[in-house]
């Protein structure tokens, strides 16, 4: 009968062990991480190339600026910190000087979402917005001047 019990007492702790192990939060993918498997390779982070994306006081990611040199293509990417891991929208624009305004959307998302363009030797703005999972509140942060003219 002990024997018994001290087996179920172990099943369930390793049983719960795994519930607790599972449930942990996801680790927030850095900002390099979060360009190059949002933009590619030879994208790096643009100077003034960061926002926080906000709600209130409460920072529920960043907006992240990138360019590729050898292309002049502009990346932006909108990294979630804040329902890292959990299928929330998130979405992110690119806009740029005298050509257009490029938006991507996914209401899906579990970690970024990021748009490209090309604009060497134009001026760009960026944005970005993070959603909870329920939909009913949203983040967003970014650039709404024009910059990164190059």
């Amino acid at each position: 009968m002990l024997k018994r019990f001290q087996t179920t007492l172990c099943a369930s702790a390793i049983a719960l062990g795994l519930v607790l192990v599972s449930t942990a939060p996801a680790n927030a993918h850095t900002q390099s991480e979060a360009i190059a498997n949002g933009c590619g390779s030879g994208f790096a982070a643009a100077s003034d190339g960061t926002r926080a994306v906000t709600t209130g006081s409460s920072t529920w990611g960043y907006v992240h600026l990138a360019y590729n040199n050898s292309t002049g293509v502009n990346c932006v990417v909108t990294r979630k910190t804040s329902y890292h891991g959990t299928a929330s929208r998130v979405s992110v624009e690119l806009i740029v000087q005298n050509t257009g305004t490029y938006y991507k959307s996914d209401p899906d998302a579990g970690h970024w979402e990021s748009v490209s363009h090309a604009a060497a030797g134009r001026c760009v703005q960026y944005y970005g917005w993070v959603w909870n999972p329920a939909g009913t509140v949203v983040s967003g942060g970014g650039r709404q001047t024009w910059g990164n003219c190059g």
